[in-house]
């Protein structure tokens, strides 16, 4: 199976980072189209209760992954065309979207490694892609500490 269109999911953990490089690679290699994906989550609707200031939250949230999104851009090689998507929702869901519509053959991202009862409470991006894609998934695995 060769990969034409390759679409890496970025969240800022240390596994995206290592995911990101891995799919710059891959890109270069295959001479694949490489797009770059982030999705910012919604601020929920009754956070004001809390005493949250909502627009400023939001703000935040969306100058946070304007930044990471530019300093994966600038991390990877000269040369190498990129697509950089800035998404709003829930990750697992707008990643799968983007799937179907940019017709991607490889998804590559990171695992946060949080172990089986903590995915089971709070759910695992890449395990809900996983189970609603029928796109190849590359999941970069946390390093073992040493």
């Amino acid at each position: 199976m060769v990969f034409r269109s390759i679409l890496v999911a970025i969240d800022g953990s240390e596994t995206a980072w290592r995911a990101l490089e891995a799919g710059a690679e891959l890109a270069e290699a295959l001479n694949a189209k490489l797009t770059v994906i982030s999705v910012a989550p919604h601020v929920p609707p009754g956070a004001y209760r809390a005493g949250v200031d909502v627009p400023t939250l939001e703000h935040e949230v969306e100058s946070e992954v304007d930044r990471l999104l530019r300093t994966a851009v600038d991390s990877l090689p000269g040369g190498l065309p990129v697509t950089v998507l800035h998404k709003h929702g829930n990750a697992g869901e707008g990643i799968l979207k983007q799937l179907k519509a940019g017709d991607h053959d490889l998804l590559v991202m990171g695992s946060r490694g949080r172990g089986r009862v903590a995915t089971n409470l709070f759910g695992s991006v890449a395990a809900y892609v996983f189970f609603h894609s029928r796109v190849p998934m590359l999941v970069i695995q946390p390093q073992e500490e040493r």
